[in-house]
């Protein structure tokens, strides 16, 4: 079992996980072996063994505590212990932890397993305790030790961050677990200035223009600036203004990806997963390639974002200085993306480069009646037909769309930036290009294709089968082209 696959079951959001190895106790008193014994002595044996596994688990604890406060850990702890089978026998907090947590004595907090789910902040409640059972469930494919940082809650319902270890403490003799302990240190203040650092340290990198956003009504204060912002009329509302900016002065074809990216709940959904939201653009004004990042700038108690950051960073020389590595990558996907008859992309470059790119219009087309020209010219003939094929539709479409042999004699074609107007026009165009076509020594053999389109800005692997839908149908006319719009 993979050790770290076990630790990040839980999201990023609730805890963040480490592991190292733990010292060895190997001072403990050792059980009697029950088959030395006389059948009548065994379950006097076997209790000698119970009271001696008792005083091994106390032993253990005093040593684990008294090496944890060795290392500065003077913090709040939690014991439990568990009986051969891993049943759990006891659970028990130290009074440190009490204190941390704004509880007084035994009776605010009782030493028991519900005691510690309630500290848990309860939407991240579930996960943490799953994570824990999974942890007892699989401990012998675990390390000694692993680290934890999660939220818990305090009586007065403030949250605060915490961070410690947690230690699984084996038998020696059948490696059973037989305690499980962890211990905690409040770091919220330590958090939220390693926040505010992160904060800092990206202003410092964002070229001169960025904001500070209130999430809560997308108000916003301006950090940095720069001519081209200072040209766009300001807007009350972050989103509203960094559009206006996007109209104003970044080139045409990324304005409406841009559009799309800067959306209120897509932002935070991102950045909660993901720590920020990225999308790179060429500014018509300025001339240069950046990054538009959006980040986390502080939380609400309940751990809510409060702000945003938004930054521009220049990116245009890390660019320039890439051109040479990204010539010999160009020179190395010709080889594996290029397919070997027709000289065009092949099927790996959709799967490998495309498939999650948005575009305006993927194509599905192949030869009518591919097989009566394979009868009559032979497979020699077939292959000089489908040559022929992928010439024109390379030829007729733009340098930006891209033409893929998906396999036999079916083609894809995508397009990146064209209107329902102009794609009609250019099947028209593809049709009666091929129509042209005439094999070496076979003149009389004519060929035509039918063309299955879909239309609308989304993702290319989301048109195909709404495109291999279109094609269907004109395959039951031939020699022509569907667009489904969507």
């Amino acid at each position: 079992m993979d050790n770290n696959a076990s630790l990040k079951n839980m999201d990023d959001s609730v805890a963040e996980f480490s592991v190292e190895a733990g010292a060895q106790i190997d001072d403990l008193t050792p059980l009697f072996d029950v088959t030395a014994y006389p059948k009548e002595q065994q379950e006097l044996v076997l209790e000698c063994n119970k009271r001696i596994d008792e005083a091994n688990t106390k032993y253990r604890i005093a040593k684990i505590r008294e090496d944890m406060f060795a290392k500065g850990l003077k913090a709040g702890m939690y014991y439990c212990t568990f009986d051969r089978d891993e049943n759990m026998l006891s659970f028990e907090f130290n009074d440190e932890t009490r204190q941390m947590l704004g509880y007084q004595g035994l009776q605010d907090l009782p030493n028991e397993f519900e005691s510690w789910v309630k500290t848990l902040v309860p939407e991240e409640r579930d996960s943490i305790v799953k994570l824990f059972w999974e942890s007892v469930k699989n401990h012998r494919a675990l390390p000694e030790i692993t680290h934890a940082t999660y939220r818990m809650q305090k009586k007065n319902g403030d949250i605060i961050w915490v961070t410690g270890a947690g230690r699984l403490i084996r038998r020696p003799d059948d490696g059973s677990l037989e305690i499980y302990m962890g211990c905690y240190l409040d770091i919220t203040a330590q958090q939220e200035l390693e926040k505010h650092v992160k904060i800092i340290e990206a202003l410092g990198k964002v070229f001169n223009f960025s904001l500070f956003i209130d999430v809560k009504d997308m108000s916003y204060r301006m950090i940095s600036t720069n001519e081209y912002v200072e040209m766009v009329p300001k807007d009350s509302d972050a989103i509203r203004f960094l559009k206006k900016i996007v109209d104003a002065s970044v080139a045409e074809s990324f304005q409406e990806r841009l559009h799309n990216w800067l959306d209120k709940d897509k932002i935070l959904a991102a950045i909660d997963e993901h720590g920020r939201s990225t999308m790179e653009f060429f500014s018509e004004s300025a001339k240069r390639w950046y990054n538009g990042i959006f980040m986390v700038g502080d939380r609400n108690e309940d751990g809510s974002f409060a702000h945003i950051v938004y930054g521009c960073m220049d990116i245009t020389d890390s660019k320039l200085q890439n051109l040479a590595q990204q010539k010999k990558i160009s020179e190395f996907e010709t080889a594996i993306y290029t397919d070997s008859l027709s000289k065009i992309r092949n099927r790996k470059f959709l799967d490998d480069k495309l498939i999650y790119e948005p575009c305006k219009a993927v194509v599905m087309c192949d030869i009518d009646w591919f097989k009566k020209v394979n009868d009559t010219v032979g497979h020699r003939g077939g292959d000089e037909a489908i040559k022929k094929v992928a010439e024109i539709l390379a030829q007729k479409i733009r340098k930006g769309d891209v033409v893929i042999r998906y396999g036999g004699d079916e083609f894809g074609i995508v397009f990146f930036d064209i209107n329902k107007k102009d794609l009609e026009k250019k099947l028209s165009q593809l049709g009666a290009g091929v129509k042209e076509i005439t094999l070496d020594g076979n003149p009389d053999v004519r060929i035509t294709m039918s063309f299955g389109a879909a239309y609308g800005t989304e993702l290319v692997n989301n048109l195909i089968p709404i495109a291999d839908k279109a094609l269907y149908e004109s395959k039951k006319k031939k020699d022509t082209y569907t667009v489904i719009s969507i």
